[in-house]
């Protein structure tokens, strides 16, 4: 058996606490008390120096807040039911000295973050004839609407589908007559090819082509 040194720790309610805001329990550990701590070193060496001060009639020689810092280990108390995100604080609740280690145990205090939407100064009000009951459904006028005054005159047309179909068909019928000067292009150049002399118009009279028949349908 080891002698162990038990100290008790009291707060006010004006006292600072280190805190941080936790998105989940991960935080609540050792590992965050000691993230917190690092955030807030000064506070961290000021609270050991106090501690030191007032219980200095205890310790055989005076030690020094980086002495403690050495021997120091953390534990935390039992985790509670915490509603994320929060803002934890966290404090020491009581101290223990045994076997030549500065044991100390945490406490903490959450407080969900809650959600909090301004008043309004000015309440909005909406149009009689626009109102709507929860309990029926009403008919807008389309003369009531209110305008925008930065809104233009411009007014979105969309084809019909008549137009629609008209237009693919007028594009469908200019490709079938590009691929039809094509052929006829290359039809002539092999007739150049084999004959030498030009086509004329008496000898195509009454033979219909490919080509035109294509074009046809």
């Amino acid at each position: 058996m080891e002698p162990c040194y038990t100290f008790t720790i009291t707060y006010h309610d004006t006292e600072h606490k280190p805190s941080t805001v936790a998105e989940d329990c991960s935080t609540i550990s050792v590992s965050g008390i000691q993230q917190v701590l690092q955030e807030n070193t000064e506070w961290w060496n000021g609270w050991i120096q106090s501690f030191l001060e007032a219980s200095s009639k205890h310790f055989s020689k005076p030690y020094t807040v980086q002495h403690i810092h050495k021997i120091t280990k953390h534990h935390l108390e039992a985790r509670e039911e915490t509603m994320f995100p929060a803002t934890i604080t966290f404090h020491p609740q009581t101290i223990q000295i045994r076997g030549g280690v500065f044991y100390v145990n945490w406490a903490y205090n959450s407080t969900p973050i809650t959600i909090d939407i301004p008043d309004c100064e000015e309440e909005v009000s909406l149009p009689v004839s626009s109102q709507v009951d929860v309990n029926e459904v009403q008919e807008l006028n389309g003369e009531e609407v209110p305008i925008d005054p930065n809104a233009t005159e411009d007014t979105l047309v969309l084809d019909t589908p008549t137009k629609f179909y008209d237009k693919n068909k007028v594009k469908e019928a200019r490709l079938k007559a590009k691929i039809a000067m094509y052929r006829a292009q290359n039809q002539l150049n092999r007739y150049y090819e084999k004959y030498g002399t030009d086509v004329t118009d008496s000898d195509t009279d009454g033979e219909t082509s490919d080509e035109e028949e294509e074009i046809q349908l």
